[in-house]
Order: structure tokens, then sequence, then C-alpha cells
């Protein structure tokens, strides 16, 4: 009888510590997943921060497809959702730069490019 209650006891104790281990590993891919979002954001809002050289147009349009690619890349490795749509939306606008950076183009481009900045902004949040 006693070796019963000593099995069940020793039962019931390493079922708690199992319990407690995900619960802690659970919390530590939370917060691991919150890192990753952070690091992928910072890299993300900075490529998204790219100005192009009106003086250059095809140098923009280059470092706008390279920069674009990246996002791609970030948006394939994250599993938030959100935020993977986010950054492909942004790689999307930034590969449609247009050819020829006149003011008037280069406005409107710009201002749908601030758009996907600041939805990809509020996905980082």
């Amino acid at each position: 009888m006693r070796s019963r209650i000593a099995t069940t006891l020793t039962a019931a104790a390493l079922l708690g510590a199992l319990t407690a281990c995900a619960e802690i590993q659970e919390a530590a891919d939370t917060a691991g997943n919150a890192a990753d979002k952070a690091s992928v954001c910072v890299k993300a809002l900075e490529l998204a921060g790219f100005t192009p050289d009106a003086n250059n147009p095809q140098q923009a349009v280059d470092e706008a497809q390279q920069k674009a690619d990246e996002l791609t890349t970030l948006a394939q490795d994250v599993s938030d959702t959100t935020l993977s749509t986010a950054l492909t939306d942004m790689a999307t606008q930034l590969r449609e730069i247009p050819a020829n950076l006149d003011p008037a183009n280069l406005a409107d481009w710009t201002q749908q490019k601030l758009d996907a900045f600041n939805a990809l902004s509020q996905a980082c949040l």
C-alpha cells in the first residue's frame, strides 16, 4: 500500500513538473515570437524607408527592386499573417516605382508608398 501511495505521489509530482515545463516553454515561445517579430519589423521598416534618388532613376529602380526582394523574403519567414500581408504589400509598392521619376510620378508613388508604410507600421504594433 505504501509503495502504491509513493508511486502515485511521484507520478503526480512528475505530471506537475511536466505541466510547468510546458507552460514555461509556451511562454518562452511567445517571447521568442515577439522578439522575432520585433527584429523583422526593424529590418522591414528600414527597407520600407527607402527614398529614391530622382537624379538617378535606374539606380532608384534597381534599389527599390532589391529592397522589395528582401521584404518578400521577410514576408515568407514570418508566421504573423497580418505582418506577412503588410510586408508583401510594401514589397509590391516598391516594385511599382516608376521608371520615369518626374515630380508628378514620384509624388503619386511616394504617397502610395507612405500608405503601405503606415500599414506596415500598424502591423508591427
